[in-house]
């Protein structure tokens, strides 16, 4: 039995294994568009309420429901139609529920979620055909089954609709296929802010190494493809970190109540050697890496001692998010990531930066620096990570953390490109602070730093998806910041490069200034970045 409409570019089927997919009807190339989305249920997680649109999700300043305060709208068009949607039926019975702003504004998410889905019947036959694994985690009777049961409980006696034990169990039932099945809303800037779910995308089979994946841009999921999908072809998804060690993809995992048999789990393949295997390496011609050798024969792919050392050191990165979020001193989030750092020795040693949790422990170096407004040394970290992190974990050059990483260095160098400018107007000398100080000056001195901020925020705008792009969050800021960079006057020859490079980026002479102008520039501040951390965090008489 499958499930599409004619036209429809996807359709569900039975799977011989895990029970239903979702499956491509025509071809796709990596970074295609498959299919929009817009969500049955759609909420913010309970502490973004206050600074993200109920409705549609944007950040910002959202006014609060005047009536129950529990839900807030950056403007009265989302508000009139969230309104109609489904806050019309909830207000009411948020508002008599518990007594005090603060205590409703804390109800659970996936408690607001059941309410909706108890409340309007559109949303329970929606989730009506979802797995939702009841009688497997009822089984356990662990901590998670008696939360379910207690938010199945409260939302029964939030809506009114009554606390029988044949409602308690339709409400868990629901709940179960809510917590199944629901993606979480991520932001770029944010990070995760919401819940989101659809259940035709919720049909779509998880794998590590994941064909497709998805991005937000509004109120819609952008299912997109990673990989080059065939007519015919299952649609999979990653239901979990996949750049984590084995060991937390199965912990992660077990919320689904399967195994993964995907090949990076059956041969537990490490992030270098998935990379070299990769059918989107070739992509790479345009990139910060553009030479595929690097990713087909990186020497983790076949060396046992790195592969040793990536077993021994690879973890997860949660402890370490967990626990930069509860310490609001920078001084002591350095002590922290110091820490953190010189535990993961080995894997320095070894350059072996794209092992979790190494990558995050760079990035949030990166932003420490950028917070403390010491953007030459931000910069070289984050030129580290686009080009010795990410390419690595995701090799598709448009996937959304390689863009990020690209903005991010696009960011970083309108600060220190402003300060360099001032330096050569004023004549100021290089500064005398250290000898690394010095050579990251005279790099940045060397370097056409505006040309190559230009040329990454032209490769985000290339690399983001055909229609959509335009309204995507990063490629937003990009234009702004791009079209005040082509405001700038005396630079008509540079542009002149650039923009021939925009048009024909294959030409040799293209190729040959793209070499020049981007990679060059950007891996000569990786290796600077390298110092930095050594300097910074790797040595223990600093």
């Amino acid at each position: 039995m499958s499930s599409s409409s004619p036209s429809s570019p996807h359709q569900i089927r039975p799977h011989p294994t895990k029970g239903r997919g979702l499956y491509a009807t025509k071809s796709f190339s990596p970074g295609d568009v498959i299919f929009p989305f817009t969500p049955l249920i759609l909420l913010p997680t309970v502490s973004y309420l206050n600074i993200v649109c109920s409705f549609c999700l944007r950040p910002g300043n959202p006014r609060a429901c005047s009536r129950c305060h529990a839900a807030s709208y950056c403007d009265a068009t989302c508000q009139a139609a969230a309104w109609k949607a489904v806050h019309s039926r909830e207000c009411k019975v948020l508002r008599q529920g518990i007594k005090g702003e603060d205590r409703r504004r804390r109800l659970p998410t996936p408690t607001r979620a059941l309410i909706q889905a108890v409340l309007r019947k559109e949303i329970a036959d929606g989730l009506e055909d979802l797995e939702g694994h009841v009688l497997e985690k009822k089984a356990a009777e662990d901590d998670e089954w008696k939360d379910i049961e207690i938010m199945a409980m409260a939302a029964c006696a939030f809506s009114g609709k009554g606390t029988a034990e044949e409602d308690i169990r339709k409400a868990t039932e629901m709940l179960c296929k809510i917590q199944n099945n629901s993606f979480q809303r991520f932001d770029s800037d944010l990070g995760v802010i919401g819940l989101f779910l659809e259940p035709t995308l919720a049909m779509a089979n998880h794998s590590c190494i994941p064909n497709a994946a998805v991005q937000f841009i509004g109120r819609n999921a952008l299912l997109i493809a990673e990989n080059p999908i065939r007519a015919g072809d299952e649609i999979e998804l990653a239901y979990t970190f996949y750049t984590d060690p084995l060991p937390k993809r199965r912990e992660a995992l077990a919320h689904y109540k399967f195994v993964c048999q995907c090949l990076r789990c059956r041969d537990d393949l490490n992030v270098y050697q998935v990379a070299a295997i990769s059918p989107t390496v070739n992509l790479n011609s345009q990139s910060l890496v553009p030479d595929v050798s690097k990713f087909r024969h990186h020497p983790a792919t076949s060396n046992s001692s790195k592969q040793s050392i990536i077993n021994l050191y690879g973890e997860s990165a949660d402890s370490i998010v967990s626990n930069l979020a509860e310490i609001e001193s920078p001084s002591e989030r350095r002590k922290l990531l110091k820490s953190e750092y010189k535990k993961r020795k080995a894997l320095v040693e070894e350059e072996l930066w794209a092992v979790t949790p190494l990558p995050d422990i760079l990035f949030r170096i990166s932003m420490l620096y950028g917070e403390e407004g010491n953007f030459t040394l931000a910069l070289p970290v984050a030129c580290l990570i686009a080009t010795a992190c990410d390419p690595y974990q995701y090799t598709s050059p448009f996937h959304p953390i390689r863009l990020s990483g690209l903005f991010t260095i696009a960011n970083f160098i309108t600060h220190t490109a402003a300060t360099t400018a001032f330096q050569e107007s004023s004549n100021t000398p290089v500064s005398k602070k250290s000898t690394l100080e010095q050579k990251i000056e005279q790099s940045l001195r060397e370097i056409d730093q505006v040309s190559l901020c230009q040329m990454l925020l032209i490769m985000i705008l290339k690399y983001s998806p055909d229609k959509y792009g335009a309204k995507m969050d990063i490629a937003v800021k990009a234009q702004a910041l791009l079209d005040d960079i082509e405001k700038l006057a005396g630079r008509e020859q540079e542009t002149s490069l650039i923009d021939e490079w925009r048009r024909n980026p294959n030409d040799e002479k293209s190729q040959a200034f793209f070499e020049f102008a981007v990679v060059k520039q950007v891996n000569a501040l990786a290796c600077l970045g390298k110092e930095i951390l050594e300097r910074d965090f790797g040595n223990t008489s600093v």
